[in-house]
């Protein structure tokens, strides 16, 4: 088939090199999300959940709930937490020292997401072992074009790849779309071929933010299906796998307890669990996850105070924190309420700091929520299948494509 030449609308000048054994740098996805696809394959459909990360108790907290349910495990990182913690070395090594300091024992990939073309270049030599690239307000030519520069620059270093085909609606840090645009299914094998990237984030009704569930009757699962019937077709379902973006459940306990405590949290729903379940079915492999742990940590934030009258005096870093909780009532993003805190205890372990009795909270409660996420989605038990799962084993592989 004659292949239309593409235009690269952003040239790099960055040469690709071959992977290293980085001291900071974790797993790529790859080996763990074909972990999901065998078990799919052998009747236990399954997909893994990728967190969002700000600080270290929140990486901490889903650490062990990806212990306690014996689940490899996707930390990401936005562009917004990236610039929160001051870099994405600063995150990298603040997953690294989680890891290290819980003794994890569990595949877990670092992923950026959401990045641009440089956010995901500085990325590469970061400590990250996947990076997506959301260009899909381009055509589909020049988002193919701009992925496929990312891929010729991360594989040689055995660091996965994450595209988007179709636009969410809702907000994603400072991406904001008024209405959805569904992926087309009959273009995602060749997306994928043209692109080279690992895995695809396609829209098919979900959204970002609080209120993605209003939208919940214009899920298209038919989507999934057919672009994953079409992978299937063109054999690319063991090394390239969708991924759902904007998939927070925004369990109603944790609305009502933000509002009971003072919270002003409106119309927020999320997709319904069962809906989430029928994606895995049809063929997704990786869940992102976000809001639900917003509402966890302000849930605990709100908690913690309401609980403990005045313990924030005598505290620079809890009076700041109950400063934001009471000024913005709508709040759910844990980094209004932690911008005062020094960055360098956000990135390491509070113990023996003021903060040390909330952020064991907020740990406890990111674990439970991370558990049953992964017992939901099916990856419970699936941390033992991964297999080669580091940056060297997966340069080889792509070598050898």
């Amino acid at each position: 088939m004659h292949e239309k030449t593409i235009v690269n609308p952003w040239p790099r000048v960055l040469p690709p090199e071959p992977a290293t054994s980085q001291k900071l740098a974790l797993g790529p996805i790859v080996p763990m999300l074909r972990a999901a696809e065998v078990a799919s394959l052998e009747g236990r459909h399954a997909a893994v959940g990728a967190f969002n990360i700000n600080f270290y108790s929140q990486a901490e907290g889903i650490l062990e709930g990806l212990r306690r349910a014996e689940a490899p495990g996707i930390l990401q990182a936005s562009r917004g937490a990236n610039k929160f913690q001051g870099g994405p070395e600063k995150i990298a090594k603040m997953a690294a020292e989680a890891i290290k300091d819980s003794k994890h024992p569990l595949p877990v990939c670092l992923h950026l997401d959401h990045g641009d073309d440089a956010t995901a270049i500085e990325c590469l030599g970061a400590g990250f072992g996947s990076v997506m690239i959301d260009v899909s307000k381009l055509d589909y030519d020049a988002n193919i074009s701009a992925v496929r520069e990312i891929v010729n620059l991360a594989h040689p270093r055995g660091i996965s790849v994450e595209a988007e085909l179709g636009e969410l609606s809702g907000v994603e840090e400072d991406i904001k779309a008024e209405k959805s645009t569904y992926a087309d299914p009959r273009k995602v094998a060749g997306f994928f071929e043209k692109s080279g990237a690992d895995a695809l984030a396609i829209a098919y009704g979900t959204s970002h933010g609080p209120s993605k569930g209003a939208g919940v009757g214009k899920l298209a699962i038919r989507i999934v299906d057919e672009s994953y019937r079409e992978m299937g077709a063109n054999g690319l379902n063991f090394e390239h796998f969708l991924v759902s973006h904007g998939s927070s459940t925004v369990p109603q306990k944790l609305v009502d307890e933000i509002n009971s405590f003072g919270g002003q949290i409106k119309s927020a729903q999320g997709i319904p669990m069962e809906k989430i379940e029928a994606a895995i079915k049809a063929g997704i492999r990786k869940v992102n996850i976000d809001t639900d742990l917003r509402l966890a940590i302000t849930a605990t934030f709100r908690r913690y105070f309401a609980e403990n009258p005045g313990i924030e005096r005598g505290s620079p870093n809890l009076a700041g924190i109950k400063k934001v909780l009471d000024e913005k009532p709508a709040t759910i993003d844990p980094r209004d309420c932690l911008g005062h805190i020094d960055k360098e205890l956000m990135r390491s372990s509070p113990r023996g700091s003021d903060i040390e009795e909330i952020m064991g909270l907020v740990k406890a409660r990111v674990a439970s929520h991370v558990e049953y996420l992964c017992r939901a989605f099916g990856c419970a038990g699936l941390a033992e299948k991964t297999e080669g799962h580091s940056l060297e084993e997966m340069a080889a592989s792509y070598s050898r494509q």
